[in-house]
């Protein structure tokens, strides 16, 4: 708390001492510039609105993670704190970027909370040999770090039963597609088992649909895999919906895709926010299937109008909406049909029983001793040096290979 208070101080030393300057000024020149006063009260805004978010932050975050149940996306704090933030200063408006990317993390920092906020992806991170994929998001990170080996293996390992049927694409294993309109909400979605309680494969992206996602939604039509989106309130979002039903250029869309929302019946309660045209939106709205009442809320005239975003609800009441919207559209778990059931059965007991001969023989080969060759070390370099794409891993295995096939 002292750091805080001395930076407070600083700040207003530093405000004061700009209005003594400008009164010096003002006083030779018996009046102060318009340009000195809107800089010293864009100043003291910005130094304001720091002040108003760390007082509200905790209750932001709290509120936005629905009562600490949930991680929190960034975004969502900063809708949950905006409100408070503009009633307690004399701004018109909290720049998203500066909250999220500044006040947020400077807020983390100083006290460091144990509060469980994501950041959407910023790239990707792929390992070598492996190809292993992750997101440069916080999440995404923090799991994988979770996951490091650290360099050790079992010697001995063993050799786990496929206990789920290996599967590609949605035969056996999923009954619809859920496609949301932003990335951040995975790992919300993976707290709450969406994917696994609905039996929903999920897509996300940021920005308009592109055309490999619009051939595969075309794609599942063949397996009666139904499509369901989750979008903004706003000219984008219907614009989103419309994409992936009529197809990109070079796709022809997937026809039939049902909107989850948000529609108007979605929006009550959640706080909306200005949003600006260059252009007259209407006719596009209208195409692309926004109702009358809708259009009249997303733009206003004068080249504005007011959206809604999916952020703008706490992590609680987004899966509320979500279950229940998928509820409502009977998407449940899948269950395939009676043969599947019984061939699946035969297969668990198939596997049971190699599981148990499988111990067997492990006792008896670990009690084996192994001949290491003397030449290990140089032979690898050697292979590794031939071929240079391979891993120092693959290439034991190789070694190995030639070895037993040598003493046969």
């Amino acid at each position: 708390m002292s750091k805080l208070k001395d930076e407070l101080s600083s700040a207003l030393r530093s405000v004061a001492k700009e209005w003594k300057n400008a009164k010096r000024q003002a006083d030779r020149r018996d009046r102060v510039s318009l340009w000195q006063l809107n800089r010293m009260r864009q100043r003291s805004t910005r130094d304001t609105i720091r002040d108003a978010a760390f007082e509200v932050m905790e209750e932001a975050y709290k509120k936005a993670s629905g009562g600490e149940r949930y991680p929190a996306n960034a975004r969502q704090i900063y809708y949950a704190a905006r409100p408070k933030i503009l009633n307690a200063t004399d701004a018109d408006q909290l720049d998203s970027q500066y909250f999220t990317q500044t006040l947020l993390k400077d807020y983390m920092e100083m006290y460091k909370p144990k509060w469980d906020v994501v950041y959407d992806a910023r790239g990707h991170f792929t390992e070598p040999h492996t190809k292993k994929i992750i997101g440069l998001g916080g999440l995404e990170v923090r799991d994988y770090i979770a996951r490091f080996t650290d360099g050790k293996f079992d010697q001995m390992p063993k050799q786990e039963p496929q206990i789920m049927i290996p599967t590609k694409g949605p035969g056996l294993r999923y009954g619809a597609i859920l496609f949301i309109e932003k990335e951040g909400f995975t790992p919300l979605l993976e707290t709450a088992k969406i994917a696994e309680r609905f039996d929903v494969a999920i897509a996300s992206s940021k920005g308009m649909p592109v055309s490999a996602l619009c051939d595969l939604l075309k794609e599942m039509r063949l397996y009666n895999i139904k499509a369901y989106v989750v979008h903004d309130f706003d000219k984008s979002g219907f614009s989103i919906v419309s994409t992936l039903r009529r197809g990109t250029r070079g796709s022809t869309g997937s026809g039939e895709i049902i909107d989850l929302g948000f529609r108007l019946a979605d929006i009550t309660g959640l706080e909306r926010e200005r949003v600006s045209y260059g252009s007259n939106p209407t006719w596009n709205l209208r195409d692309n299937g926004a109702t009358e009442d809708e259009i009249k809320i997303l733009y206003q005239g004068s080249g504005s109008g007011e959206r809604v975003e999916l952020n703008a609800m706490t992590s609680d009441q987004f899966i509320e909406w979500l279950e229940r919207k998928l509820i409502e559209h009977r998407i449940k778990k899948l269950v395939p049909d009676n043969d599947t059931l019984v061939a699946a059965y035969r297969r668990a007991v198939f596997l049971r029983k190699l599981e148990k001969e499988e111990e067997l023989s492990r006792k008896k080969i670990s009690a084996q001793r192994f001949k290491i060759p003397k030449n290990l070390f140089s032979r690898l370099k050697k292979m590794l040096k031939d071929e240079e794409f391979k891993a120092w891993d693959e290439a034991i295995w190789q070694l190995v290979r030639e070895d037993r096939l040598n003493e046969n």
